[in-house]
């Protein structure tokens, strides 16, 4: 695979504070498109979820919050995962800006990844998508991860690390 000189760095204050503004509306988008929340509702939906998620912000323990930068320094994205139980990570969230999509960047941020979750003691990675999403799912999929579970407009998606050689 080609190197793209990406690395993560963790996220400044400032930055966090963006992203959690950014990520709630996102998400908020998301649970109207995929039916599982109403308009009315779904701000103070996806607000609550993040603050479960993140009760002491990027503080929270066992959370992985990172921009994704090129060998420029230029943000690329970001990526959230954290401990979901003893040896699964779980992706959070995860966006590549656009004028950086089809470039490579996405996949060589999953398998950077799942460099860093084997080092922390994962031993699989989970991860939710929507079904609309098809670029991600598709994504996914070429890295081989697996469908585990369907509901509603969300898919299940699990790769166990231990099977692949990375």
């Amino acid at each position: 695979m080609e190197d793209f000189n990406i690395k993560f760095r963790e996220m400044s204050d400032a930055e966090f504070d963006r992203f959690a503004q950014w990520d709630i509306l996102d998400y908020s988008k998301d649970l109207i498109k995929a039916g599982l929340s109403s308009e009315e509702n779904a701000l103070e939906d996806a607000k609550k979820s993040f603050n479960e998620l993140l009760p002491q912000g990027k503080g929270t323990k066992d959370n992985y919050i990172y921009v994704i930068v090129n060998k420029d320094n230029e943000s690329l994205g970001f990526i959230w995962y954290q401990k979901y139980k003893e040896d699964i990570g779980f992706i959070c969230d995860f966006l590549i800006l656009e004028k950086y999509r089809k470039q490579g960047y996405g996949k060589q941020t999953l398998l950077m990844l799942e460099k860093e979750a084997i080092e922390k003691g994962f031993n699989k990675i989970l991860l939710n998508v929507f079904k609309y999403n098809k670029p991600a799912y598709s994504l996914y999929k070429s890295l081989e991860y697996e469908v585990r579970d369907e509901k509603n407009e969300n898919i299940s998606m699990l790769k166990d690390l231990k099977i692949t050689n990375i």
